[in-house]
């Protein structure tokens, strides 16, 4: 048995109200669709007051390009089946609107009497959709095209999106990074550094980060990257925070510095160390060495005249034959270094006693001293070496330097004892009785 509701006036003057008050176009249209009922918005969205809009077919109301689009749609809701989909509107001031319209089939007994319109007004959301869109692509756009490394990470540090010139800097594939974190190509002297920007960027202590470090490509060598980076916190229920970072290769220029830093203390025509890396050495041992340690001052005896015989082109190759002759002899965690002219000076870390320097001095002497091909002439030259040394005991609080003193002053008293024996080798020429 149906139940008939009976609405007194007052109660209909009601929902009048309320239909009126909505923000949205509220209608019911009939199964010919004409409208049967509509609230007030249909004065803003058609200039219709509902009025107006009582039994007008719902192709005058809306327009027939509208209609045609809603068509498919008016037709479902009368099959009884509940449709939603989006509009977009020109009102009636003209105002482009961004809508959502529902369907709502008004079924008794299983027979659909009419439907009904409820058209809500969604331009704020799909604005800032649209916002989010546009501002998503610039940034994809950026990325993409962006000279250098740019990248997403999460705050565990793994990479979340990378661009192609990420990929080419480290060498891996946009998938083969999204399966690592930096840490995995983080030179490992590195990763404490990176650690602590990373949890300072999370805890807030800073909020951008600008350092040197390296990375490990994926054929193993080293790339020196520039990195800044910036903590952006999520916005909005369950949004993460990231971090977003450009990365720059700078390896051309640590290299460039390394070997700026390298001649500063270089010789130029030797390879040795220079004086300025000699004394830089001799300051820094009161502080590197608990033990003793040693030196040696080497001067070539004859070595004006290989220059004044055979030019000072000749007098260069002898002395990058000297300093490869001087590498050969010393260990490995020696320092050689050409002071000046002919004069080479020789920091023995490995030597551990007094004993053990004059053995060094002796070793180095019989090295340097004897014949020499040279490049630039057809027959050997033979040239001598005068070699002095100084040890410096463990606890000896002398000023370091004056080890280069000692040893200079004991390489003229070995020139002068070599001197001495030259002479005392040489036959002894009888007078002439003519």
């Amino acid at each position: 048995m149906a139940v008939t509701i009976e609405r007194r006036p007052e109660q209909t003057e009601v929902l009048r109200r309320v239909i009126d008050t909505v923000p949205a176009l509220i209608g019911y249209w009939d199964t010919d669709l004409r409208n049967v009922a509509s609230n007030l918005a249909y004065v803003d969205y058609f200039g219709l007051t509902p009025d107006q809009v009582r039994g007008m077919h719902i192709r005058d109301v809306l327009g027939p390009s509208v209609y045609e689009l809603n068509k498919p749609f008016i037709d479902g809701a009368l099959r009884g089946e509940h449709q939603q989909f989006d509009r977009t509107l020109i009102d009636a001031g003209g105002k482009i609107r961004f809508t959502q319209a529902t369907y709502i089939p008004d079924v008794v007994d299983g027979v659909v009497r009419g439907f009904v319109v409820h058209v809500s007004d969604v331009s704020e959301r799909v604005q800032a959709e649209k916002a989010r869109d546009d501002a998503v692509t610039l940034f994809e756009t950026a990325m993409s095209n962006a000279p250098i490394g740019q990248a997403v990470v999460d705050t565990s540090g793994r990479w979340l999106q990378v661009n192609q010139a990420m990929c080419d800097l480290t060498g891996y594939s946009a998938d083969e990074l999204r399966d690592l974190s930096f840490r995995d190509i983080t030179h490992p002297d590195d990763v404490p550094a990176a650690d602590l920007h990373l949890a300072q960027l999370l805890e807030g202590s800073r909020t951008h980060i600008e350092s040197e470090k390296r990375y490990i490509r994926k054929d193993g060598s080293i790339v020196w990257v520039q990195r800044n980076a910036v903590i952006v916190h999520g916005v909005g229920a369950g949004a993460a925070d990231i971090v977003i970072a450009q990365i720059q290769d700078i390896t051309q220029r640590k290299n460039a510095e390394a070997e700026l830093a390298r001649q500063a203390v270089t010789d130029a025509l030797t390879g040795l160390g220079n004086r300025h890396s000699l004394m830089a050495q001799i300051d820094a041992l009161r502080h590197l060495r608990a033990d003793g340690v040693g030196l040696l001052f080497l001067d070539l005896d004859g070595f004006k005249s290989v220059n004044d015989t055979y030019g000072h082109s000749a007098g260069d190759e002898l002395l990058a034959d000297v300093a490869s002759r001087i590498r050969r002899t010393i260990d490995d965690g020696d320092l050689a270094c050409r002071i000046g002219g002919d004069e080479f000076v020789v920091i023995i870390y490995s030597a551990t006693s007094p004993e053990d320097i004059e053995r060094h001095r002796v070793a180095l002497k019989r090295a340097v001293a004897g014949d020499y091909l040279l490049p630039s002439l057809t027959e050997p030259i033979t040239i001598g070496a005068s070699v002095g040394s100084s040890w410096s005991n463990t606890g000896d609080h002398r000023d370091h330097r004056d080890l280069l003193t000692v040893a200079d002053q004991d390489m003229y008293r070995d020139k002068i004892a070599t001197r001495h024996a030259i002479v005392a080798t040489q036959p002894i020429t009888p007078p002439d009785d003519h």
